[in-house]
């Protein structure tokens, strides 16, 4: 749910407080109500990091464009109006900034015989030996921008694994807030059968203590277990992009025994992609630098009117006293410029690029590194939680029988209350890890689907088990 607010006109501080108070409270009612496919995908639209990323990418792709310009010609239009004398001294004079020239035959020295003068012209230029460097450019651009988009497919494997990761946490808390309220109702129920029995002078009054203090421990695990929960429903809200909203969980498939078969890698991993295309990009910089070494050979041309208010010899002064051009010039030619020296800077700029690309050869190798050991690390874990899941039934079967029977001989006098208290925390301990159980296997899996580079089949999976 998304409040605009429109403020038009003034208004007053207090008020614009008042309204944002109540634009967050309205955010913080409103309930998302996902399954955990649902929630990766709502994570992939709403997620900041990845509005930033696909900014970036706008910005790679911006660049592009920029770059292709360098192709086009230079081409200046221009026009002057200025006002000033004209007079002139033979000399060679090195151009100083701000100073305009003066071109002319030699005159006076009159500081007063000043003038309108008019300039109009249209000049093109284009580096003829530049192209390469250009193709360069934009073979680094596009790198760049490739580069961008590996690293939202990357982001988005990580956006779309929290989510769902946290999504299973959350369903895990509920689950343990589940067994400890349980817990806290099997307490309040034996507090009352040893209440009443110690009443009646039937107990010792000891025994009730103890079950008054079960009682007060089940409610501590409970408040903890609720706590607990909280913080990871804000955390799952953080991980959609949407913190501060409450979010509803369909548990679908994930509360059930698992079904789901082994994930195996499909295609290129996305950080792998990343990390090549990173490489791609290094390389295509230290070719654009390889590159500046080449001298500038422009092809230039020109046509310009000028007009001057001043007399210049036996001709006369241009129309309206010089804001009308009638003087036209042309010009053409070739420019060779190579700046000899730049040739040390350059070569330092490609020792520069080239370590670049020993960086990111290394990070590569330092990720594929990583993703096999994450690989490796997520069967060792799928395997683990298979076993404890198989395992956990049976325990929570004979805690159940167990609490049961001391319940029984509690109530037959056979047994005392801390032999009840002790089985009752067995099973709360039993049911919380039975259903904890179930879940991380479903973790397991989506952490090897994330290691493999796609949670795809884990999902298609859980669309297959919910049916």
């Amino acid at each position: 749910m998304t409040i605009h607010l429109y403020l038009m006109g003034t208004v007053c501080r207090g008020s614009a407080l008042l309204i944002l108070a109540f634009a967050s409270s309205a955010h913080a009612d409103a309930v998302l109500r996902l399954d955990v496919e649902q929630a990766a995908a709502y994570a992939l639209r709403h997620h900041p990091a990845l509005q930033a990323a696909d900014a970036l990418t706008q910005v790679r792709g911006s660049q592009v464009d920029v770059a292709r310009s360098g192709y086009l010609p230079r081409l200046d239009l221009s026009l002057q109006i200025n006002a000033g004398t004209g007079n002139v001294l033979r000399g060679p004079s090195y151009p100083l900034r701000g100073i305009p020239t003066v071109s002319g035959p030699p005159t006076g020295r009159s500081f007063g015989d000043a003038s309108f003068g008019t300039s109009v012209g249209v000049g093109a230029s284009w580096d003829a030996l530049g192209l390469p460097q250009q193709m360069a450019a934009v073979d680094a651009a596009l790198a760049e921008q490739a580069q961008a988009l590996a690293s939202i497919r990357a982001r988005s494997l990580t956006v779309a694994y929290a989510a769902a990761d946290q999504f299973i946490d959350v369903l895990g808390r509920g689950e343990t807030v589940r067994a400890a309220r349980a817990n806290v109702e099997r307490c309040t129920a034996l507090a009352t059968i040893v209440k009443a029995l110690v009443d009646q002078q039937l107990r010792p009054g000891v025994e009730y203590a103890r079950a008054s203090a079960e009682l007060a421990l089940a409610s501590t695990q409970l408040i903890r277990a609720q706590q607990a929960d909280t913080i990871s429903r804000a955390e799952l809200a953080n991980a959609l992009g949407v913190a501060g909203m409450q979010i509803e969980l369909i548990p679908g498939a994930l509360l059930g025994r698992s079904t789901l078969e082994v994930v195996t890698a499909v295609g290129k991993h996305p950080l792998v992609a990343e990390a090549d295309a990173t490489v791609r990009a290094a390389w295509a910089h230290k070719h654009a630098v390889d590159l500046q070494y080449l001298p500038r050979l422009d092809l230039v041309g020109s046509l310009w009117v000028r007009g001057s208010g001043l007399t210049s010899g036996a001709l006369a002064p241009s129309p309206a006293a010089g804001i009308v051009p009638d003087t036209p010039n042309w010009a053409a030619g070739i420019v060779l410029a190579w700046p000899a020296l730049e040739l040390i800077a350059v070569r330092a700029r490609t020792r520069v690029e080239a370590a670049q690309i020993k960086v990111a050869d290394a990070r590569r190798s330092e990720v594929a590194q990583a993703i096999r050991t994450q690989i490796d690390g997520a069967r060792t874990m799928l395997d683990g939680a298979h076993k404890v899941a198989d395992n956990t039934p049976v325990a929570l079967r004979a805690a159940g029988d167990a609490e049961k029977q001391a319940t029984a001989r509690y109530r037959a006098g056979l047994a005392n209350v801390a032999e009840v208290a002790d089985a009752q925390r067995l099973l709360a301990q039993a049911e919380i890890d039975d259903a904890v159980a179930r879940l991380n296997v479903h973790r397991a899996y989506l952490l090897l689907a994330r290691a493999v580079g796609d949670v795809e089949p884990f999902f298609q999976e859980l669309r297959t088990g919910s049916r």
